[in-house]
């Protein structure tokens, strides 16, 4: 009897059933399924510090970890432990009653080591589980990872096979995206467009389609210039809204209508793209984050807010996320944003030395130990872009307006000769001008305006003049930032060679438009500064005068300066005779203070951004509130 009983102990896991099917498993994967992550996650802790050994609950933990968390290297650890258990317990797993969760884990496994951008061992799972299930192939699957890896000839073959191939029919519509994305990294613009055209036309009218296929053929028309076709299906797009979906609609619209200088429309898109993204799974709210935050910071750019752009960027730049749902490859998106980053410094950089006019003794050390290490973080990251790109995806595709190797910010692409040198690029650009591949003719006029701007830094002011004029007349109307980019470049060209009336058209306009451009491109406002005889007010125009802003001239803007000893006031009149804005220092004690007072308050209005931003308008556009509640994308929707 004591043998028997000992026998039966021993062989009594043989024939147990398998932990997939115990009343605590099953109670957690159900908490799992209605989305009740917390209450799975404490179920299948306890059933794993009860049996530390079970191949399910640690797949299980793998699935909360994925897709209720976002934490993708814990589900990685989990999901590979139970592998290995589950393949140490039954040889062949495929045949064993563990089957069904063998295969899902394998699929879960695979989407977990692509998104930690594994691809070689995503590409292994998927063939793995083909050859263990011929049933329920996933072979179109590779074509991602595959593409990841550069292996676009071997992923366009793979493609074209099971595109038309009834046996893969369920994965048609994957095969199609990813040969459009193949044809995208290939710079073969139209092919790419017309692939994702196809999964538009044949999807249209269906229930629950994923909206990257309308983001995706948005994002094609937008690198062709057609921007009217581009919102139209970036719009579609986001009617579409999936929580698994890797799509971006709104983040595109924010950057299309930021360069169009529809600003507020900007504002609300990037307030959407937040909601979008965190209503999303949690795998995909994590995994987008940092494009979201690029594309708030790009914006906010555009904008003017200086700032508030370099506080995000400078976010991305010390934690840069995981690159594996774009098929853009990750130096070049490590490359745009340091670019943007650059950008970012250099108009701050601007601010301070605006700021060291006028600021105190006390102030000025500070200031320009500031100074000096803002211009080593300059010149460290110019270096890093140059590196990034030359030794990876070329000058050449960098200075397109858009495309596979592109930086894809045309209204910032002509300050590229600071990170390459003027020389550079002019080399490049002229490259570009004379390749005879059909896009090119579109794309002429966004050449000309960075070598207009290469031109002038590399001290030939005529050739300079030359192309940015012909930019200006050839520029679609639609690129309205990339226009106010030239004319204050243009003006900073003729005020060279001694143009000054000319250049003080061009000036004129921006002031009326985007005052912001003079910060940016470091452009000095033509002014004459006149005040009543006040002590306030004359120490005021002296400090003025002292400023990068403002450049002493006759016939040009003039600065009205009046007050006593406590406040400075003065108004800013356009050569026209116009009034060109109203500004108030704050009441001082002392007439220093009450001038230093109207200095900064001039700064930050006469060139402030057109749109006003409030702080709601900030933490919406960063993410950190307004959008954070569960519906907010519902509620924006409405």
């Amino acid at each position: 009897m004591k043998r028997l009983l000992i026998l039966a102990l021993l062989c009594g896991p043989l024939w147990a059933a398998p932990p997939e099917e115990s009343a605590a498993y099953s109670q957690a994967n159900s908490a799992f399924y209605e989305q009740k992550y917390a209450l799975s996650r404490d179920l299948t802790e306890k059933l794993l510090k009860a049996e530390p050994d079970n191949y399910a609950a640690l797949y299980l933990l793998g699935r909360i970890y994925h897709y209720g968390e976002g934490s993708i290297p814990r589900a990685y650890y989990c999901y590979s432990r139970a592998r290995a258990l589950v393949e140490k317990q039954f040889d062949k797993p495929q045949a064993s009653e563990s089957q069904v969760l063998y295969g899902n884990l394998l699929v879960d496994l695979g989407e977990a080591a692509q998104q930690l951008e594994h691809y070689q061992e995503a590409i292994q799972l998927i063939d793995l589980h083909d050859e263990l299930y011929p049933a329920d192939r996933h072979t179109a699957r590779k074509g991602w990872p595959m593409l990841k890896m550069g292996r676009f000839d071997e992923a366009r073959e793979l493609m074209l096979k099971l595109v038309d191939d009834p046996a893969h029919s369920s994965y048609r519509g994957h095969a199609l995206n990813n040969l459009g994305n193949i044809e995208f990294e290939s710079d073969n613009m139209q092919k790419s467009y017309d692939y994702f055209a196809k999964i538009v036309a044949e999807v249209q009218g269906s229930y629950d389609v994923d909206p990257v296929y309308w983001c995706n053929a948005g994002e094609a028309c937008r690198d062709l210039l057609r921007y009217d076709e581009c919102e139209k299906l970036l719009l579609e797009s986001t009617k579409h809204f999936n929580p698994y979906t890797y799509s971006d609609p709104w983040g595109f619209l924010a950057e299309l209508y930021a360069a169009e200088s529809r600003m507020p429309e900007a504002l609300e898109a990037l307030k959407h793209m937040q909601a979008w993204r965190i209503s999303g799974s949690a795998q995909v709210s994590q995994n987008k984050w940092a494009e979201c935050y690029a594309h708030a910071g790009s914006v906010l750019l555009q904008m003017g807010y200086d700032a508030e752009a370099l506080t995000i960027l400078e976010r991305l730049v010390r934690r840069q996320d995981r690159n594996s749902s774009i098929s853009t490859p990750a130096t070049l998106v490590e490359a745009r944003l340091v670019f943007l980053y650059v950008q970012a410094l250099q108009r701050n950089l601007q601010r301070l030395r605006e700021k060291l006019s006028y600021c105190s003794w006390k102030e000025t050390p500070a200031n320009l130990v500031k100074l000096l290490q803002m211009e080593r973080q300059i010149s460290r990251d110019r270096d890093k872009v140059a590196n990034l790109v030359a030794s990876n995806t070329g000058i050449d595709g960098f200075l397109q307006p858009f495309g596979a190797r592109a930086l894809d910010q045309p209204s910032l692409s002509p300050a590229s000769w600071d990170c390459f040198g003027p020389g550079a690029i002019i080399a490049s650009a002229q490259r570009s001008l004379a390749s005879k591949k059909p896009e090119m003719e579109a794309r002429r006029p966004y050449l000309m305006a960075i070598l207009g701007e290469a031109y002038l830094h590399d001290w030939d002011a005529e050739q300079a003049q030359k192309y940015l004029e012909d930019a200006l007349a050839q520029l679609p109307g639609a690129e309205v930032k990339l226009r106010n980019r030239c004319q204050a470049v243009l003006a900073k060209t003729l005020t060279q060679q001694g143009r000054k009336l000319e250049a003080l058209h061009y000036v004129q306009a921006l002031m009326d438009s985007d005052p912001s451009q003079l910060r940016a491109c470091q452009l000095g406002l033509p002014i004459m500064i006149e005040s009543d005889g006040g002590r306030a007010a004359n120490q005021a125009r002296n400090w003025l005068y002292n400023s990068p802003r403002c450049l002493r001239a006759k016939g040009a803007f003039v600065l009205k300066l009046r007050g006593d000893v406590a406040q400075v006031e003065g108004e800013l009149v356009s050569p026209d005779g116009t009034l060109a804005g109203s500004f108030k220092g704050q009441p001082r004690s002392q007439s220093q203070d009450a001038a230093r007072s109207f200095c900064e308050v001039f700064h930050a209005e006469a060139f402030a951004p057109i749109i006003d931003l409030s702080q709601s308008d900030i933490r919406s556009i960063d993410g950190s509130t307004g959008t954070t509640r569960p519906g907010a994308l519902k509620d924006l929707l409405k």
